[in-house]
């Protein structure tokens, strides 16, 4: 094949890639992640290039660093083990009864080139499908590997992951298998055998599970950190969550803590500050920082969050660790915008993201009558109408900001549409878009200016 970068996937993407790939290593390493759920992530990265080539990392050569494979199309087991899911989804949102969802993926079969039919495992299946073989007069064999497609080798060190066959099966039973494998090296130590999911056995060989291939976002990886804060679950209700303390109301998808600070007069007005949301515009920080240490006037209940895409932000990159664009995820007038790697989209459904899920729930806890969201790059303020259009302009002129509409993408599913549901009181929430960056001055402007609207527009 042409192995020219103009057929290759696009170098920020690859790079992009790679880092998740090496972070999930790293943190499988120091036991923040089960092998399970590490193998799930990635396999389940995914790059579509701009001639529409889909590719994955190859885990049969993926070591210190991370190879890939193009996708031409899903297999037989990829759309089975799609299908399964889509059923367990089902299942999960109680649109499906157990009976009636076991019954679908126990009708779930594939019919490969050699006239060999394979069914769900349902005793190994899990987040995603096993298979086993299925034919007259035989056992039912489990489903050996799946060879890799059209191979591209990157500009990028390789660690081969060596095979070998179990003499020991028949040829019924015929199945691959992976010797364990550690690669030390010196700056990453990774346990890449216990992330493909394989075991040695002792003279026989070990049943496997199909990697998911399907163009799916990463999942969640379960919460395991060694820093821990309050979590605001532990709290009864809004009142009883203290002043000065950063409080734990979920985590992204790599597992980082999102939090607030909370500061202020709890009974003043409620007022809900988001510096960063796309990961690559982070100017807002510079405003919640001041916010943390700076004199409030009496009548504000502050709600400092710095960082709501804590990956993006690690990664360099406007969405987050899925590759979601978070402020179209929200559930409010949401609609399907682009599809993975497309700067905007907006996911597979509404709400589907830990981050946006989790904002969901702190909104509900502190009811904003006042909700700003910074962003860059386009330097203005969208207008308004009544009450809220006069908020806007007297924000705007206190930070030296125009008065424009925001165009030059697709617009739904925002958070500012979000939390103007969030209260049944008179609530305004507000975009505020910076330029490149803040000028001397321009932050502590812009945290002048919330107690300022605070003290014109909400009366006490």
């Amino acid at each position: 094949m042409d192995r020219t970068m103009s057929n290759s996937p696009n170098l920020q993407e690859f790079e992009y890639l790679q880092t998740i790939y090496t972070q999930t290593c790293e943190a499988f390493e120091r036991g923040e992640m089960t092998s399970t759920s590490a193998r799930e992530l990635i396999v389940g990265l995914r790059h579509t290039d701009q001639s529409g080539t889909t590719w994955k990392v190859d885990t049969t050569r993926s070591g210190r660093r991370a190879a890939f494979v193009r996708m031409d199309g899903l297999s037989g087991f990829e759309k089975l083990d799609h299908q399964y899911r889509k059923i367990c989804a089902a299942f999960d949102r109680g649109e499906l009864p157990s009976t009636e969802a076991r019954l679908e993926v126990l009708a779930l079969q594939f019919t490969d080139t050699k006239g060999r039919t394979w069914r769900i495992d349902t005793q190994r299946s899990g987040k995603s499908a096993a298979f086993i073989q299925d034919f007259d007069n035989h056992a039912p064999q489990p489903i050996p590997q799946i060879a890799p497609v059209v191979e591209y080798h990157p500009p990028l060190e390789q660690v081969s992951v060596e095979y070998e066959e179990d003499d020991t099966a028949s040829d019924s039973s015929h199945e691959l298998r992976i010797k364990e494998l550690l690669v030390a090296v010196a700056t990453i130590v990774v346990g890449l055998a216990m992330l493909l999911g394989f075991n040695s056995g002792n003279g026989s060989s070990t049943a496997t599970t199909i990697a998911s291939t399907i163009a799916t976002p990463l999942p969640t990886i379960p919460t395991n950190t060694a820093i821990t804060y309050p979590r605001l679950t532990s709290f009864a209700n809004r009142s009883a969550v203290p002043n000065n303390t950063e409080i734990e109301f979920g985590r992204s998808v790599l597992n980082r803590p999102l939090t607030v600070i909370r500061r202020g007069n709890p009974g003043g007005v409620r007022v809900l500050v988001v510096g960063c949301i796309h990961g690559t515009e982070f100017a807002g920080a510079a405003v919640t920082n001041l916010l943390k240490t700076m004199a409030l006037p009496s009548n504000i209940d502050l709600w400092i969050l710095p960082m709501l895409n804590p990956d993006g932000f690690a990664l360099k990159t406007r969405q987050n660790a899925n590759k979601v664009d978070l402020n179209r995820n929200f559930p409010v007038n949401w609609q399907s915008i682009g599809k993975i790697g497309y700067w905007q989209w907006s996911g597979t459904g509404p709400a589907t993201e830990p981050e946006v899920t989790s904002m969901m729930k702190l909104g509900n806890v502190v009811q904003p009558q006042l909700t700003i969201w910074y962003h860059q790059d386009y330097f203005r303020i969208s207008p308004g109408t009544g009450r809220d259009g006069e908020i806007r302009k007297r924000y705007a002129n206190l930070v030296n900001l125009p008065i424009l509409k925001i165009e030059g993408g697709s617009y739904s599913g925002t958070a500012a549409m979000w939390s103007e549901t969030l209260n049944k009181e008179n609530t305004t929430s507000m975009t505020v878009e910076f330029g490149k960056g803040l000028r001397d001055g321009e932050a502590q402007a812009n945290a002048n200016a919330i107690a300022t609207v605070i003290g014109e527009f909400f009366p006490t």
